[in-house]
């Protein structure tokens, strides 16, 4: 099994280019390019180290949309 470190680029078959979020005793987090954050087992994971730069203007995470304030209740 091999060992990523936290910021190291990775590449996976099946979601292509990401980078290490986090490692756990058993767990890897990967944050891929194009499908978001995922949770690997890490001795199941086939996971290539890649020297494929992340793309530009992504940041760590997707954006939330802002919820409205809820009215205030008359009293």
């Amino acid at each position: 099994m091999k060992r990523f470190d936290v910021g190291s680029r990775v590449v996976e078959p099946t979601y292509g280019f990401g980078s290490v979020v986090s490692v756990e005793d058993a767990y890897i987090r990967i944050q891929f390019d194009e499908y978001g954050t995922k949770k690997f087992l890490a001795s199941l994971a086939k996971l290539q180290p890649s020297d494929e730069p992340a793309p530009a203007g992504k940041a760590g995470s997707k954006t939330r949309k802002r919820r409205k304030p809820k009215p205030e209740a008359a009293g």
